[in-house]
């Protein structure tokens, strides 16, 4: 449900012109903005905050040629031709109210003065001059206007102010009040690129994206997916100034409307110099330097949409078929060109060279621009593109997720009519497909076996080694997936795709089996070979290089490596939101859940498909934890939801991170029993396959909710695991089963300088219930205020440990457990099959808490335990 639009108060502009008209120092102001930047909205928000009954005028261009047009309203009283005894009369009028009740002038809007004629800018000049009235006038910014209006603010009458358009802040904020949802942040990019915050254009776009359908909520989140739509009353609006445009810089803007920006060179081949240099007098384009060269672009993004709009199809096809010619003969288009050519040929109405349309595919999955590189791959493929066309279109669906369509694609493709480069092309790419986007791995595995030995070029076969690593991975066979990937590291003649593949599988498995320092060299031996290879497979890289530089303690360096992958996003909403996953990792080890969640939640919006995701399991569970970290018991749960619906048995490398989830999920509902069993499944699970470094986040999480017998393992992990985590979730195991507030403190305060916050609150927080249960009221209080001192630090935290130290009930961890369920109105059977014990055990608790606790009934625990 789309809510009404709100008025953004400009709150400086505002009260500066309101502070001038209520003290008399001027009699007037004059709002000057361009078209729809909300001067109207602000005149009569000024106009109405004064006291008194105000008078409008408004100039038209109807009016414009009209002797006292905008004033026809006032002329009634008189009846005299005569101009200086109309203007008198009208004049009269407009001030025969005398002083308002706040003691000044009557009050006159004057809208749109630069469209009133000479007499009538005369009358609103003289009542400025006598001071008859207080004045609040608005001018469109770059619009001729009477000599007379302009005198307003030069000759120091009235007082100017501008009124910008909204700040980025300002329309993010407008668009969740309207919406009541947040912008996905590429959807908002685009919607502040053709609106660049004019007020009017805002509202006008999204109203027309909303009824065009590209505007659409997913997962708590607006998504714009295509151009912005615009209503009727706004390609008027700006239809009516292409009207008076001369028809030479109108074809500028007709090339540019088609493929912008353009280089002026470039633009030069099209039109002459002269055309240009009228449409940028006339501001229809702007021109600025970029490197070397001048590049020519629209002046509003809006312009383009209207001229493509009104073009005609034959019209619209002789503009992109001159752009072709002219482009094409560019010595190195460059990646970005090489898409546009490639779109506008197929879209030019002649038949387009299927070479063309090949590389544009190519360059489009390269920067990841998926849905126009099978557009455009799947056209090659029409018009005879070949195997080359068919890879493509291939490779475009399978980054898609759309893994089963990819194998038809494949499957079409007769590999005995194949050279053994592009044999190993498409064995290589049809396996990744249908292992992880189709879901079928054994089909891929055996299809992998029967055709592999065709491969025998030695550079080729270093790309069959390359897939061998990936699919070991998956297999979570790691020792043999990181040896594989090592021999891909070791071969200069490793295509880049090779490189890229091993370097994933590589970096996977060192990362998860505890060898994070590792990772570094290794996912930098792959920076040349991604710029070169498909888009998507550097963020799979780059996934896990930022995990495993949390796991070892670098903060400072996962952040920045994670700014880094998300510059490489290239402003594509599936790359971005791939890069979003990873900083979601660093925010909630750093303990910025609140910007962790904005980054997961727009991931999951814009990842949802059909077919299941790896992508989609990994924001999940991080977003899992974020939420568990909140307090928000039912979003985490919703969470885990979205990453138990992507596993599956291609996917059976991440359970252990889906069991953590679950560990997370049952300890923000307080059933810590539950959470501690998930949490030793998921280190079961990862040890089996030899994730060590998983185990020991696993275990850590079974300590947190209270299995202290983890001291043992997590001291043999801290020998085999790179980097402090292990070693210090041991002694953090170890100082809670001996109640040792002191040991928590310092661990806590190696947390906070090496900036995991979150952990370093908990930990405090741990602290504080170990001195509680020493009687150490004193060190509980210090450590309490230093765990609720930086849970604030991250956004208002509430771990199950935070709220324990916050509650400290005299109850042993069953007896609070026991409370926790009776509180969420749990039969005492039901306490007692969820925690496998007997109804007379659970009476057993619910006595001794209420005794301990001096309450007389079962219910008053219950409220106790909701407080």
């Amino acid at each position: 449900m789309v809510g009404l639009w709100p008025v953004l108060d400009r709150r400086a502009a505002f009260e500066g012109a309101q502070e001038l008209l209520r003290d008399g120092r001027s009699c007037g102001v004059v709002l000057v903005g361009t078209a729809g930047v909300g001067k109207t909205t602000m005149a009569r928000e000024l106009v109405g905050s004064l006291t008194g009954e105000a008078r409008w005028i408004v100039g038209t261009e109807s009016t414009q040629s009209i002797p006292l047009g905008a004033f026809a309203p006032h002329l009634a009283r008189t009846t005299s031709r005569d101009p200086v005894v109309a203007l008198r009369a009208v004049r009269d009028v407009l001030a025969e109210d005398g002083a308002a009740p706040d003691g000044g002038a009557a009050i006159v809007g004057v809208d749109d003065a630069h469209l009133l004629d000479e007499f009538s800018a005369g009358l609103v000049h003289q009542l400025a001059v006598g001071r008859d009235v207080r004045l609040v006038v608005t001018v469109r910014s770059g619009a001729p206007v009477p000599s007379a209006i302009e005198a307003l603010w030069k000759d120091g009458l009235l007082t100017p102010f501008v009124v910008k358009p909204f700040t980025r802040e300002e329309m993010d904020e407008e668009l969740h009040q309207v919406l009541g949802a947040p912008v996905e942040r590429f959807s908002a990019d685009a919607i502040w690129d053709a609106s660049e915050g004019n007020p009017l254009f805002l509202r006008h776009l999204v109203e027309g994206a909303l009824d065009g359908g590209t505007l659409r909520r997913s997962g708590g989140v607006w998504q714009l997916r295509g151009r912005p739509g615009v209503s009727a009353a706004l390609a008027s609006l700006l239809e009516s100034r292409f009207a008076r445009t001369p028809r030479d810089a109108l074809d500028v803007v007709d090339y540019l409307a088609f493929c912008e920006p353009l280089e002026l060179e470039v633009l030069s081949e099209l039109v002459s110099r002269r055309s240009i240099e009228e449409a940028e007098r006339l501001d229809l384009v702007r021109m600025r330097n970029v490197g070397n060269a001048h590049v020519v672009r629209l002046a509003h993004p809006l312009f383009g949409e209207v001229i493509r709009d009104r073009a005609g199809v034959l019209a619209a096809q002789r503009i992109k078929r001159r752009l072709v010619e002219v482009l094409r003969e560019s010595p190195d288009p460059g990646v970005v060109t090489s898409m546009r050519i490639a779109e506008l040929a197929v879209e030019s109405g002649v038949e387009p060279d299927p070479e063309l349309l090949v590389r544009g595919a190519e360059d489009a999955i390269a920067m990841a621009s998926l849905e126009l590189g099978a557009r455009l791959a799947g056209a090659a493929v029409l018009r005879g593109g070949g195997f080359d066309a068919s890879f493509a279109l291939g490779r475009a669906l399978m980054w898609q997720g759309k893994g089963d369509e990819a194998e038809e694609v494949f499957a079409a493709v007769d590999p005995d009519e194949l050279c053994e480069y592009d044999v190993a092309r498409w064995l290589l790419t049809r396996v990744a497909s249908l292992y992880l986007e189709a879901g079928r791995p054994q089909e891929a595995v055996t299809l992998f076996r029967r055709e592999r030995d065709r491969i025998t070029d030695p550079m080729l076969a270093v790309s069959v080694v390359a897939l061998d690593a990936v699919l070991h991975l998956y297999d979570r066979d790691l020792g043999t997936a990181i040896a594989l990937a090592r021999q891909v590291e070791a071969a200069p003649e490793a295509h880049p795709w090779a490189r890229a593949s091993g370097v994933f599988a590589g970096v996977a498995a060192l990362t998860v089996s505890g060898r994070g320092l590792e990772v570094g060299a290794l996912a930098a031996s792959a920076w040349e070979a991604i710029s070169h290879g498909d888009g998507l497979l550097r963020f799979h890289i780059g996934y896990f290089e930022v995990l495993a530089l949390t796991l070892v303690g670098r903060l400072s360096v996962a952040e920045s490596t994670a700014a880094r992958y998300r510059e490489m996003a290239a402003g594509q909403p599936n790359s971005a939101a791939l890069a979003d996953v990873a900083s979601g990792v660093v925010e909630l080890t750093g303990g910025r859940l609140d910007d962790a969640a904005e980054h997961l939640t727009e991931a999951l919006a814009v990842l949802d498909r059909e077919t299941r995701s790896e992508w989609m399991l990994l924001a999940a569970v991080s977003l899992c934890q974020v939420r568990a970290a909140q307090g928000r018991g039912a979003d985490a749960a919703a969470a885990l939801a979205i990453a138990e619906r992507n596993s599956g048995p291609e996917l059976a490398f991440f359970d252990p991170l889906i069991d953590i989830a679950r560990a997370w999920v049952a300890g923000s509902a307080g059933e810590v029993s539950a959470a501690v069993h998930a949490a030793r499944r998921a280190a079961e699970l990862a040890a089996q396959s030899g994730q060590y470094a998983v185990e020991a986040i696993a275990l850590d999480v079974a300590t947190t909710f209270g299995d202290y017998s983890t001291v043992s393992r997590l001291d043999q992990l801290a020998a085999v695991v790179d980097g402090p985590f292990a070693r210090v979730a041991a002694a953090r195991a170890q100082a809670l089963a001996k109640a040792d507030g002191p040991s928590l403190d310092a661990l806590a305060a190696e947390f906070e300088r090496s900036g995991t916050l979150l952990a370093a609150a908990d930990t405090y927080a741990q602290a504080a219930t170990a001195y509680s249960r020493s009687s150490d009221r004193r060190g509980e209080l210090t450590s309490a205020a230093k765990a609720h001192w930086l849970a604030s630090r991250c956004d208002g935290a509430t771990t199950p440990a935070l709220a324990k130290a916050a509650r400290p009930l005299p109850l042993t961890d069953r007896e609070r457990e026991v409370a926790v369920l009776v509180g969420r109105g749990l039969s005492n059977k039901d306490i007692a099959r969820r925690l496998v014990l007997s109804v007379r055990t659970v009476e057993g608790h619910i006595y001794r808490a209420c005794e301990k606790l001096a309450l007389s009934h079962r219910s008053d625990l219950a409220k106790l335990v909701q407080v």
